[in-house]
């Protein structure tokens, strides 16, 4: 096994130390599935040492999948964990709508909404306005918070919400994406700890993985993160924040509880560290119950919010807004500046006015009843692949979670749908650790009724085929 070096004047806990190394040798290769670890009394007695803090390493790693034991045999690495450089980004790529998809391929890939559905001639109206009325100045830098008026707009904005804030703590940016990153800028250093949601937004794993923090999963329930497992990480490994998607989770489609929100909050507090919540798509719920943000139940100010515009709006217009802690501004404000000084000022302007002028209530009306069919097509279609799919249907956003029975392999899924011209996204790259193969994500968002036909037609032909193959799998493609 490679050198383990331990280093008492750390500002970290010895059996830690252990733990992160041993985990860097599984995830690049030095280590092998299947490896026996040395014993506990060797490696102590090796890394001078209690055999209390190897104990506590590898358990540690068994509790994050990388690696099991064998009573009386030993501790043996996991088979099958990936390569960071494995992972293939043009999935989180097309869920942005970076990548285009080839003319005839029926997308369930993708979140970006049909570019007909955006509300172009509104918005180029909403641009001259804004160009005669400000000529040269809208192209001036703006303040990094922001353009005072939209930061107005948005405060009005958020009510709607129950979230009561001040201009002064939010900031705007270039979409929720660049929000993570400034939030990880701003917070994270080397081998700080962060806990996430399992599953979890793929990009968002890429950002923290990219400040070289220490990514701590927790499973979730149907109504939210495990409380339990939350409070016990939060207890031992003292994270700089917790990220979550409590409504319309992407990829699984689920709402937190009032009482798991809450929960969530009481636990922030009470651990002293920060919620990161993502809020992308709260305008699509499908259901009449009021669901509010988990920023809407913070009253210990330990909630950073972001709300992006770009899913639901558009998403070449690149806009969002954090609302941070007080104690957290100028971090963020610093951490925005490096990035790229300031978010486009005419397109805030028109976007202040776009807000103010609350044209957005008619648009959001007419996408959700595009949306809503699409959404109860799919739902429909994928009752008629029960025998195949397990799945909980959400209450809006963009997504389905489907888990695949009859131990077929979600990426031989996706190879074999691709050959057919159907695009969906296997779940193993919602995964921080360990990776699920049963698992994936299709979505409706930029798919016509006929399309959500053809493309559950393949899907089912495919599903069909894999399970009389029993087992014979291809490599992803």
């Amino acid at each position: 096994m490679n050198k383990i070096i331990i280093d008492r004047n750390k500002n970290m806990p010895l059996y830690l130390q252990v733990y992160n190394q041993i985990k860097k040798f599984i995830e690049n290769g030095s280590l092998s599935g299947g490896y026996k670890l040395p014993t506990i009394r060797s490696l102590a007695k090796d890394l001078g040492v209690n055999n209390i803090t190897v104990i506590n390493a590898y358990k540690l790693l068994e509790e994050n999948g990388y690696v099991y034991t064998k009573v009386g045999s030993g501790t043996y690495v996991c088979e099958g964990i990936k390569k960071e450089e494995e992972i293939d980004e043009n999935f989180s790529l097309i869920d942005q709508g970076e990548i285009p998809v080839k003319r005839g391929v029926i997308n369930f890939a993708s979140s970006s909404l049909n570019p007909e559905l955006f509300p172009v001639d509104v918005f180029g109206d909403l641009i001259n306005r804004v160009l005669k009325r400000d000529r040269g100045y809208a192209f001036e830098y703006q303040d990094t918070r922001g353009y005072k008026l939209l930061r107005e707009s948005i405060k009005e904005f958020v009510k709607k919400y129950e979230i009561s804030t001040s201009i002064d703590t939010i900031q705007v940016i270039s979409g929720g994406q660049q929000g993570i990153d400034v939030v990880s800028k701003a917070l994270i250093n080397f081998e700080d700890s962060i806990i996430v949601e399992r599953p979890t937004y793929s990009w968002a794993l890429a950002s923290f993985k990219s400040r070289g923090a220490e990514i701590l999963e927790v499973e979730l329930d149907k109504d939210g993160v495990d409380a339990e497992e939350l409070e016990e990480k939060l207890k031992k490994f003292k994270p700089k924040f917790i990220y979550l998607i409590p409504n319309f989770h992407n990829p699984t489609g689920i709402v937190y509880s009032e009482d798991k929100k809450r929960k969530v909050v009481e636990l922030a507090e009470k651990y002293e560290t920060y919620v990161l919540e993502d809020d992308f798509a709260s305008d699509l719920s499908f259901v009449e119950e009021k669901i509010l943000p988990l920023k809407a139940y913070d009253k210990y100010d330990r909630v950073i919010y972001i709300k992006s515009f770009s899913k639901v709006y558009m998403p070449g217009l690149r806009l969002g807004f954090i609302i941070a802690p007080e104690r957290l501004v100028s971090s963020f404000l610093k951490a925005k500046y490096v990035t790229d000084l300031s978010t486009s000022g005419l397109m805030q302007r028109a976007f202040d006015l776009y807000l103010r002028e609350n044209i957005w209530e008619k648009h959001i009306k007419e996408l959700k009843e595009v949306i809503k069919r699409r959404f109860e097509k799919m739902g429909k279609e994928l009752q008629t692949l029960k025998n195949y799919l397990e799945f909980e249907k959400p209450k809006g956003g963009f997504y389905y979670w489907l888990k695949i029975k009859n131990n077929i392999s979600a990426k031989n899924l996706y190879s074999k749908c691709l050959e057919k011209n159907l695009l969906i996204v296997p779940g193993d790259m919602f995964f921080a650790i360990k990776k699920e193969t049963n698992f994936v994500r299709v979505s409706f968002a930029s798919c016509e009724l006929d399309e959500i036909d053809k493309g559950i037609d393949i899907l089912k032909e495919v599903l069909k085929g894999q399970s009389n193959e029993n087992g014979i799998y291809l490599p992803i493609i």
